[in-house]
């Protein structure tokens, strides 16, 4: 069963009801005369055959299509009035009942839990209005027949039911010209029927927007006989005599008067109806608009255009509160029926303090202010713009938040607008709708520029980091260098030899220092990056204690090594696992007083998993520093050994490996406990445990141009290719380095980044025009955008200083041999 048919059914199981209703409606209007209560009774004796009717009417209406609608009002029983009935009676009985039916039991059904849509609401008042205006008319027919002998009593029954009818009536003929206007109509648009009559509907109520179409619709009823709007229900905005707006439910019958056609419309207000509906629109449109992320600058004028089409508003202005407590104009909009160019951009201009002008005055009231007359307003500084444009009455509303006022909209007609209690409720939810949205954009907005400046902060970080590291390797390059390829030198005395390579040891330590600062940086920016290999994770370990053992035997500290594990194969970055040992292997040297051990293990902790511990007998670690142990600059002694950023490190190459970390103290509390968990790989064969070679020397003489600024570093280099063979010329500029390419055949190119007419990229660049020789990038700058750069220039590799020997011949060798 349909919407039309429950409520059919709805009406005939409350005709009892509605007869009570009715008896109370003429229990309140004794004024009301009848004769000698025929009429009331008849009625009375009728009502629930009405229902009847009207029932089986909204049954026929839901089964049937339109095609079937003419067949239906067929059906209509026909009912006789008896002699000694009013005719007026009968027809405002009837509008009682009309008005009991389409609006008290209409609305009763809804409340009893029916979901009635507009849609579905305005369906049932077409059938209710068609039923009595067909009752109507009925009762009218059998009045003019029984009457029809006496034309001027009928001529005066006539208009008794016009007077009488509580919608408005209007009759025109085909000119377009009034003949009928009842006293409902008078009572709406304004008009006398004296004024009204006569004149052309056009000229009266119709806006200038629809007289065209309505001159138009009248042309084509005379040429065809058909009209677009005949027979049905519109909703059109219509004009008072004052010129105000309103909006009518319009229905037009047309019947032919002496062979010529003739127009009854059928009026009703429902201005209060469309007001609300819209009201309620845009409610929920401005819930939509301020639900989303769009900014401000965006819906602002969105929101201010859905407030003002909800009314006959012609121009807003949303107002937003600054850090400094004044409110500025953040966004207007112009309704383009009038220009109020003037007037927006005084309001654009202007800035308000608490107190001052119309936004000012609601900043300190916090509520709405309504005003019907801006001509008396004396603390309104834009009175002569509004009076220019023509703005006569103004609402005001705050825009509030959880902490106070963020804001406030005014809105302004041209009409002297009395007050209106709906609009009041609807501006005090809107504006904490609109309030809090403001609320979250400022809050929004100050975390944006607070992640802008922790940004800005942390590339200055990283390009201080960067050049910091350029400034400490620099010097460092030429000392490794030299100490390193002198510790080889076989005729040296050994103990000067072991005093070269604690330099060299103490300059790598430093290096690795460096290289944790920007591994930091990588790791916090997520471009740590890991070349994953087969390997065996025992022999890692092995390399880093080679590292360590020295400093070991220097504190005179025990070293047991106990390696059980089943499985060291791993698949990993060797040099990243290495880190990580050496990094705890390092701890546990600082922290191990002279005479202490330092035990190192491994097992089998699962199936495929390996677990490495490294303890000693240090003081252990302090509990409160235990939660953030892993975190960068936290450390492990109060005398600030080190940066802190080994742990660190260590714990986020172990994920990116798929492994842990884990520290305690033993069970006695003398000492701390490491333990790194590995995931194994499949034991497939045996893997050749991985074992330091000597440097490689390219046997192949090669012409080599350095360019270096550093006099250092260039002095020790050139000095030790040479040695290695080598041809070498040195250049400290790029002017210099462009005049050696020009005049000297090359097989590499070994060249600084940074130097002091230029860099290494536009020597690079020069090289590949007029040479096929290869390039080594040198510099303190060893990022991945650095690396990058590089390689994009041409070079073959990049270095990053200090260079110990040994790397930078394995690199020559591997260039060339590539070339």
């Amino acid at each position: 069963m349909n919407r039309l048919s429950e409520f059919g059914r709805f009406i005939l199981d409350r005709t009892q009801w509605i007869g009570a209703r009715w008896n109370k409606v003429n229990g309140s209007h004794p004024e009301l005369p009848f004769s000698g209560n025929t009429s009331r009774q008849q009625f009375a004796d009728y009502l629930p055959a009405l229902c009847q009717n009207l029932t089986r009417r909204f049954e026929k209406e839901g089964k049937a299509g339109a095609a079937d609608r003419k067949r239906q009002k067929d059906t209509l029983p026909q009912r006789r009035w008896q002699p000694g009935y009013n005719v007026d009676e009968i027809v405002r009985e009837l509008g009682h009942v009309r008005r009991l039916i389409s609006v008290d039991c209409l609305d009763a059904f809804a409340r009893n839990g029916a979901e009635l849509d507009h849609s579905a609401r305005v369906a049932a008042e077409v059938v209710i209005h068609e039923f009595f205006d067909e009752l109507v008319v009925e009762t009218v027919q059998q009045f003019a027949s029984d009457k029809e002998k006496d034309l001027a009593a009928s001529k005066q029954n006539s208009q008794s039911i016009l007077d009488s009818a509580l919608d408005c009536i209007i009759v025109i003929g085909d000119d377009g010209r009034v003949r009928e206007w009842n006293i409902a109509a008078e009572r709406l648009f304004g008009y006398t029927r004296a004024r009204a009559v006569g004149k052309e509907l056009v000229d009266l109520i119709i806006p200038p927007e629809l007289r065209a179409r309505h001159l138009a619709g009248l042309a084509q009823y005379r040429a065809t006989g058909e009209g677009s709007v005949l027979g049905r229900r519109i909703e059109v905005p219509a004009l008072r005599a004052d010129g105000s707006r309103l909006d009518v439910e319009l229905s037009i019958t047309p019947h032919r008067v002496n062979d010529k056609p003739v127009f009854t419309a059928y009026v009703r207000d429902i201005t209060e109806r469309m007001r609300n509906e819209a009201r309620r629109s845009a409610q929920y449109a401005i819930a939509t608009l301020i639900s989303g992320q769009a900014p401000l600058i965006e819906i602002g004028p969105k929101i201010l255009s859905t407030i003002a089409r909800s009314g006959r508003w012609l121009f807003a202005a949303l107002w937003v509160l600054n850090k400094n407590g004044k409110l500025f104009c953040h966004s207007t909009w112009a309704s383009a029926e009038r220009d109020i160019d003037e007037f927006e951009s005084e309001t654009r201009r202007r800035v308000f303090s608490s107190g001052e002008g119309l936004p000012g005055r609601v900043l300190v009231s916090r509520a709405p202010a309504w005003l019907p007359n801006l001509e008396g307003e004396t603390n309104f500084p834009r009175a002569i713009f509004a009076r220019m444009s023509g703005l006569h009455a103004a609402f005001v509303f705050p825009l509030l938040g959880s902490t106070g006022i963020n804001g406030v909209i005014e809105l302004y007609s041209d009409e002297l607008t009395p007050p209106d209690d709906d609009l009041l409720r609807l501006a005090g939810a809107l504006g904490i709708q609109i309030g809090l949205y403001l609320e979250r954009e400022q809050t929004g907005e100050e975390l944006r520029r607070q992640k802008e400046a922790a940004v800005t902060a942390s590339q200055a970080k990283d390009r201080f980091l960067a050049a910091l590291s350029h400034e400490l390797r620099t010097p460092l390059n030429p000392v490794l260098m030299w100490a390193c390829s002198a510790s080889e030198d076989t005729n040296l005395d050994p103990e000067m030899k072991q005093g070269l390579k604690m330099i060299c040891r103490n300059i790598e330590m430093e290096a690795r220092l460096i290289d944790d600062l920007l591994d930091l940086t990588r790791i916090a920016r997520g471009k740590l990056q890991i070349n994953v290999e087969l390997c065996r994770a025992d022999a890692l370990l092995n390399h880093a204690l080679e590292i360590v053992r020295s400093q070991l035997s220097a504190k005179n500290l025990k070293l047991s090594v106990d390696l059980k594990a089943s499985n060291h194969q791993i698949m990993a970055d060797p040099i990243r696992i290495e880190q990580v040992f050496w990094n705890l292997l390092n701890n546990a040297y600082k922290f191990t007083p002279e005479n202490g051990e330092v035990r190192v293990r491994s097992y089998d902790l699962q199936p495929n998993r390996v677990a490495f511990e490294i303890s000693d007998s240090g003081r252990g670690i302090d509990r409160e520093l235990m939660p953030k142990l892993f975190t960068a600059f936290e450390q492990g002694t109060r005398r600030g050994e080190g940066l802190g950023l080994g742990l660190a490190i260590c714990r986020a190459v172990l994920e990116m490996h798929q492994g842990k970390i884990k520290a305690a103290n033993r069970p006695n509390g003398q000492g701390a406990v490491f333990t790194v968990e590995l995931k194994t790989a499949p034991a497939l064969g045996v893997i050749v445990p991985m074992e330091r070679k000597p440097p490689a020397i390219s046997s192949r003489k090669l012409n080599i141009l350095i360019v270096e600024d550093h006099e250092n570093t260039a002095a020790v280099m050139s000095k030790l290719l040479k040695r290695n063979g080598h041809e070498v010329v040195t250049a400290s500029t790029v002017r210099q380095a462009l005049h050696v390419l020009r005049t000297t055949p090359l097989d590499l190119l070994v060249s600084d980044l940074g130097l002091p007419d230029g860099d290494g990229f536009e020597v690079m660049s020069e090289l590949s025009k007029v040479s096929d020789a290869k390039g080594i990038a040198i510099s303190g700058y060893g990022m991945e955008e650095d690396v990058e750069r590089s390689s994009r220039a041409g070079f073959s590799a990049h270095l990053t200083k200090p260079i110990d020997v040994q790397k930078l011949q394995e690199t020559i060798l591997s260039v060339t041999a590539a070339a």
